[in-house]
């Protein structure tokens, strides 16, 4: 019998341990799955972290689910099963570098409000003017939103935050490159700029901290839908 899972957050973990039951057991398309239950008892997850697993293996094709008498192997499960564990496993990277984000633009925004000069401030004022213009016209304005951010980063003038952020680039980058092959990502979060942008100009550091955990927390639910 395979070992419990131990990291229950992971939907890989549930996801690669269903595709090894799936490869140990021979099951084919048309064969049913042990209950939820007993799969709750296999891995040692929650119900509602094997629920999330089984609506994203349900949405990519890999299980179906027949009311009233359980969980199914669909067609073309293993060319499925590498899509989406490539794509879980960006999810989690997103939404791990998120929660770093967090922890840094908190401190980087005191840095900002109490250290960029004026006209560092109307910089900044200029790339939300553009980027929101874009936004209330429909373009496109991925460019000008990393722009928006980066800046904040570089008008925090700590090199060693700059440094850090830069470092993590290679994943940063990927909030503003489609990531999960969304197509509109992150609405919901655009409006926030500018709201982050006047608090900043008006020197409001609770203020500007809350706007941006609102903006951040507004990208996590986009991507956490995701399937």
């Amino acid at each position: 019998m395979r070992s419990k899972i131990q990291r229950t957050s992971l939907q890989s973990e549930i996801i690669r341990y269903i595709q090894n039951y799936i490869e140990d057991n021979g099951l084919k398309a048309g064969d049913k799955l042990p209950s939820q239950e007993q799969l709750i008892e296999m891995m040692g997850v929650s119900r509602t972290s094997l629920r999330e697993a089984m609506k994203t293996l349900e949405a990519r094709g890999v299980l179906e689910a027949r009311n009233g008498k359980g969980i199914y192997v669909s067609e073309g499960k293993d060319n499925a099963f590498l899509t989406l564990l490539d794509f879980t496993q960006e999810k989690e990277q997103l939404l791990d570098a998120l929660e770093v984000r967090k922890l840094l633009e908190r401190e980087i925004l005191r840095m900002v409000i109490h250290k960029a000069t004026a006209e560092e401030i109307d910089e900044l004022g200029e790339i939300t003017k553009v980027l929101m213009d874009k936004y209330h016209q429909g373009v496109q304005q991925t460019a000008e939103d990393k722009k928006f951010h980066y800046t904040i980063y570089r008008l925090s003038h700590n090199k060693v935050m700059y440094q850090l952020i830069l470092s993590l680039s290679s994943v940063m980058d990927k909030f503003w490159e489609f990531p999960l092959n969304m197509e509109d990502p992150f609405l919901e979060s655009l409006p926030l700029h500018e709201e982050l942008y006047i608090a900043i100009r008006e020197k409001k550091v609770k203020k500007a901290q809350a706007i941006n955990e609102r903006l951040l927390d507004a990208i996590y639910r986009d991507i956490q839908n995701q399937r």
